[in-house]
Formats: structure tokens, sequence, C-alpha cells
């Protein structure tokens, strides 16, 4: 009798993490990935939502950086809610043409306490709505596409999982 539960219970995990799974790959499909920052030239794909002050999505940053040439990554900007330093910087980014070069300069805090002077930048707004759809309440926001794993908040796994470490 013990082992009949025991399949049910691993049964049911199972068909628990395919829906979880299919509802992600649900999610991805509703996020216009033309909209996103790319960076990064690599057969594995992350789509991660970052915030340009948050400590864990600056060092998740660094980590991946030395990898772009293993990895592409989506970005979508979060700023801090009634944060004006955390928007200024998003729309920095946002509008930058050297995105990438943008995305650097604030990752690396040079703009730490005197963010850049921006204008709106539509991109930026688009970026939030993205965000609001799905949900996405904290910073790193994490998918892996392929497995369509969810890593919420920096993970030093993270570049396990997109098996490039």
């Amino acid at each position: 009798m013990g082992l009949v539960l025991f399949m049910l219970f691993a049964f049911g995990l199972l068909w628990a993490q395919d829906l979880y799974t299919e509802y992600i790959k649900a999610q991805v499909r509703e996020i216009p990935l033309q909209k996103a920052l790319v960076v990064g030239k690599g057969e594995k794909q992350l789509i991660t939502f970052i915030n340009p002050d948050c400590g864990h999505c600056r060092k998740e940053w660094q980590a991946l950086k030395p990898h772009l040439d293993k990895v592409k990554v989506y970005i979508f900007l979060l700023p801090f809610k009634n944060f004006p330093e955390s928007e200024a910087k998003s729309r920095y980014i946002a509008c930058s043409k050297d995105k990438l070069r943008a995305l650097e300069e604030v990752l690396s805090g040079k703009f730490d306490g005197r963010p850049p002077q921006t204008r709106d930048c539509p991109l930026l707004q688009e970026h939030i709505k993205i965000a609001e759809k799905l949900n996405v309440q904290g910073t790193p926001y994490n998918i892996i596409l392929g497995s369509y794993k969810v890593i919420e908040g920096y993970s030093p796994k993270l570049l396990e999982e997109l098996g490039i470490k």
C-alpha cells in the first residue's frame, strides 16, 4: 500500500511540474522578445527582468558577462517604484544608442548617487507593462528558455542551470 501511495504522490508531482512548465511556456509566448535588450550570441537563451539598483541583479550580471559567447540574454528593465534614481538609470539604458555600454555603466555603479538626466522612454514603459502582465514582483527574475525553468532572485547555480558552467 505504501508503494502505491508513493507512486501516486510521485505521479502527482510530475503532473504538477508538467503543468507549471506549460504555464511558463504560455507566459513566454506572451513576451515580445523583440522589445528586450539583447546581449550575447550564445546558443543558450535566458530572459531576465532586472533593476539597475538591485545588488543581486548586478551580481548576476557580473556572473553572466564572461559567458556572453555561450548565452543570449533578453533583458527587460524593471525600475523600483517610487525610486527616481532607479527609473532614470533604466531610461538611460533603454534609450541609449549603445545599450550594452549603458547597461555596463549603470550596473558597474557609475551613476550611483548621481543618475543620468534622461527624457521619457517609451521602451521602458513597455518593459514595465510586460513585467506587470507576467506579475514579476522582484528582480532578478529569470526564465531559462528550453527548460522553461524559473529562477527568482540571484542564484549562483544560474550558470549551471543554463548549462554553461
